[in-house]
C-alpha cells in the first residue's frame, strides 16, 4: 500500500471518528438549559379564584376573592423579579382576574337579593288579600284560614309575611318606630282609611330598628297579627316587622 493510500485511509478514519463525536455531542443534554419552577402562590391564587364563586352564597365568603387578589399580586411580583427561575405568570393573572370578577359579581348579586328579592321563609301577601268582604265588611275567610295559631289576646298569628305599600305620612319624618302601611297614599286620604280599616296595616319595627319616612314604595316583612274583632275604625292588621326595604 502506498503512502498516499495510507494517508487517505487515515483521513477517512479520522473523519469517521470526528463525525461520531459530533453526533454524540449532539444528543447530549444541554447543561445550560434553564429550569423554572411554578410558584405556589400562583396556583393558590387560581384556586381562590374558583372559590370566589361562594360569594354568590353569602358575603361572608368575600374573604376568598380578597385573598385570591392579594396572593395573585404577590405571585406576579415574585415572578417578575425572577423570570429565569420562576413561572406561573399567566396562572397568577388568571387567579387575580377571576377573583376580582367574581367578587364584583357576587357583591352585586347579594345587594340585589337583599334589596329586591323575597326573604327566605316569608310568605308574600298584598292588600288585595287583606281587603274586607264588600258585602259583610268582614275579614276574608281565606286569610283567616291561613292563620297558624292565636295568642293570649285572641290575635291570629301567621307565618312571617312580606308586603309592599306606602308609608302614610305623619308629622314625624325621622326615627320612626311605628307607622301605617297603606296601598296608595294618593288614593287613600285619611278619611278613606278610616272608613276602610282593612286597607291599613299597623307596622311596629322590632328591636332597635328605626326608619325615616319615604314617599316611595317600601317593602316590609315580619309577623302578621290579625284581630278578627277590632274596635271601630281601627285596622285589624298589625305587623311586627324585622325587615324594611
Amino acid at each position: 500500500m502506498s503512502d498516499s493510500d495510507k494517508k487517505w485511509r487515515r483521513g477517512e478514519f479520522d473523519d469517521a471518528l470526528k463525525g461520531y463525536y459530533q453526533d454524540h455531542d449532539a444528543v447530549l443534554p444541554d447543561e445550560k438549559t434553564d429550569y423554572r419552577s411554578l410558584t405556589a402562590e400562583s396556583v393558590g391564587a387560581l384556586v381562590l379564584g374558583f372559590l370566589s364563586l361562594l360569594t354568590f352564597v353569602s358575603m361572608l365568603f368575600v374573604i376568598f376573592p380578597i385573598m385570591g387578589i392579594v396572593l395573585g399580586l404577590m405571585a406576579i411580583r415574585k415572578i417578575l423579579r425572577a423570570t429565569r427561575e420562576l413561572e406561573g405568570l399567566g396562572i397568577a393573572s388568571a387567579g387575580v382576574a377571576l377573583s376580582a370578577t367574581l367578587a364584583i359579581a357576587g357583591t352585586v348579586y347579594q345587594i340585589y337579593m337583599t334589596r329586591y328579592e323575597i326573604p327566605v321563609g316569608y310568605a308574600v301577601i298584598d292588600f288585595a288579600m287583606l281587603a274586607a268582604d264588600p258585602r259583610t265588611g268582614k275579614i276574608p275567610e281565606e286569610l283567616l284560614m291561613l292563620a297558624l295559631r292565636s295568642d293570649e289576646q285572641g290575635n291570629l298569628l301567621y307565618t312571617p309575611v312580606f308586603i309592599e305599600g306606602y308609608m302614610y305620612p305623619t308629622r314625624q319624618l325621622n326615627e320612626l318606630k311605628t307607622f301605617m302601611l297603606v296601598p296608595s297614599v294618593e288614593q287613600s286620604p285619611f278619611g278613606a282609611l278610616t272608613r276602610n280599616p282593612t286597607q291599613m296595616v299597623d307596622v311596629t319595627l322590632a328591636g332597635d330598628l328605626r326608619v325615616s319616612y319615604r314617599s316611595s314604595l317600601v317593602k316590609v316583612g315580619g309577623m302578621l297579627r290579625v284581630n278578627p274583632n277590632p274596635p271601630p275604625g281601627e285596622p285589624p292588621y298589625s305587623l311586627r316587622a324585622d325587615i324594611f326595604r
